[in-house]
């Protein structure tokens, strides 16, 4: 990744109008709309739960796609901010949203064989061999007492039914991706 913020990566660049046409077709093979309907009503960016840490506004992310800065996007961590709630999709007029462009420049970003950053590589490895991203946390109270989920009344936290399989396949789909 870029030390680079977006904006330095736009100015040093034009757009390529083959990303765009590429991410249009990935897209299009979801059975997603691209990001040429979109007409920045901003809608998208008033559920997102990332904005503050992003660099683009998700309607902003949207326009640039449109115009073609797909190379800037994904060297810069905008891409590594959304946490993928959906709720610019829900949010959406046209049915589209920030969010399916995030995970394909994602994928992109993999496939030419760049870094991950290393949380996603520490919750892909807690994934496979514990069966969660993270282990259960306590909660502290208003009188600062920890509190498990037990004496919380909350249900046990079960992980996959066969977590050896499900290690494996986890496993096996990381090492083809990654």
């Amino acid at each position: 990744m870029s030390d680079s913020g977006i904006t330095d990566l736009f100015n040093m660049s034009t757009p390529e109008k083959e990303g765009l046409e590429d991410l249009i077709r990935k897209l299009d093979l979801l059975g997603i709309e691209g990001p040429n309907l979109c007409f920045q009503c901003s809608k998208c960016t008033s559920g997102c739960e990332s904005m503050k840490l992003l660099e683009l506004q998700p309607h902003a992310v949207m326009a640039s796609a449109k115009d073609g800065f797909i190379e800037e996007i994904m060297n810069s961590d905008l891409i590594w901010a959304c946490i993928g709630c959906y709720k610019c999709k829900e949010r959406c007029p046209q049915e589209m949203s920030p969010v399916e462009l995030m995970f394909i420049i994602k994928n992109r970003y993999v496939a030419i064989g760049k870094p991950v950053p290393g949380d996603y590589q520490t919750m892909l490895q807690n994934m496979i061999s514990k069966g969660f991203i993270q282990d259960p946390r306590d909660v502290v109270d208003r009188n600062n007492r920890n509190n498990d989920r037990n004496s919380l009344r909350l249900p046990e936290i079960r992980g996959p039914k066969d977590k050896k399989h499900f290690s494996e396949v986890l496993s096996r789909i990381a090492v083809e991706e990654l």
